[in-house]
């Protein structure tokens, strides 16, 4: 049983009591009026019936909140994905594999996680950014060979491709346990929102170039959290290398300031691009 299902089955027997005691209360105000109505009832019977009547009142509506509050917090739990727990040293590829998640749930769990290490997991942008930057990766992965042995193949290979999304292939990242097991219901439906859109792939914000456009692949693979814990610098480290350029402040409504994450395009397309997906080379500035 995990946490959500245990703090539900605890609410449903508070609300089991409650409903006990109001039909208590409401019985015996029914028994003490019939009493009276026989003409049966004897001194101080009035005194307890009103008394009845009063308790079962406050009672009841004591337990048409908690009702109220147990269906908020079985919706709530309905939105959150099952809560993986790892056992001594698991990595959490190992431990997602084995239930095998479909890739939107898989996508929107390494969103989860990614945005809670940014420090702005409330703010939508962040979501879709990673999200389309992570999806960017397994297209530009699917026409090339050269991209495959780099960002891996498939959702999830790209996912838990070594050394690249430390929350679904560390050990030992403070956000492995947020890819696991999310817990904020807003955050992660911010995620699965932006998973849902990045998967089917329309609207793409970080589709930018001339080339891009064109051929309907973004070569924006890689992102920096300039906030994050595990951030040793303000600036990431490949910001000066060959082969990837800071695309600047976004255009794009939909995308965060580079404040809070910090995009990077590849200087220029693979060179192995499948021939159905290759066309004019871009120039040398990107095509901007």
């Amino acid at each position: 049983m995990d946490h959500h299902t245990a703090q539900i089955v605890m609410l449903v027997a508070v609300l089991a009591v409650l409903a006990v005691v109001s039909l208590a209360f409401a019985v015996s105000g029914r028994r003490g009026a019939s009493a009276e109505s026989a003409g049966w009832q004897g001194p101080g019977g009035a005194g307890r019936e009103t008394l009845a009547a009063a308790g079962a009142l406050p009672v009841a509506a004591f337990a048409a909140l908690a009702c109220g509050l147990l269906a908020a917090h079985a919706a709530v739990a309905d939105d959150l994905p099952s809560c993986l727990r790892r056992v001594a040293e698991q990595a959490p590829r190992d431990i997602l594999l084995a239930v095998r998640p479909g890739d939107e749930e898989l996508l929107a769990r390494l969103v989860y996680a990614e945005a809670r290490s940014t420090g702005f997991a409330d703010d939508p942008r962040v979501a879709r950014g990673i999200a389309w930057g992570a999806m960017n990766r397994v297209r530009l992965a699917e026409v090339s060979a050269s991209a495959r042995r780099r960002y891996g193949s498939g959702v999830a290979g790209v996912i838990f491709q070594p050394q690249q999304f430390n929350p679904a292939v560390s050990r030992r990242s403070p956000f492995a346990a947020d890819f696991l097991c999310p817990q904020d219901a807003a955050a992660w439906r911010l995620a699965v929102a932006a998973a849902g859109m990045a998967l089917r792939g329309h609207g793409n914000p970080l589709l930018d170039t001339a080339w891009e456009r064109r051929h309907g692949l973004s070569l924006v693979v890689n992102f920096y959290y300039p906030h994050s814990p595990q951030a040793r610098a303000p600036l990431a480290p490949w910001e000066d290398s060959a082969g990837l350029r800071f695309i600047g402040e976004p255009e794009s409504v939909d995308l965060p300031p580079a404040a809070r994450v910090r995009f990077y395009r590849l200087d220029r397309p693979p060179a192995d691009l499948d021939p159905a997906a290759r066309g004019p080379s871009p120039p040398a500035d990107g095509g901007r």
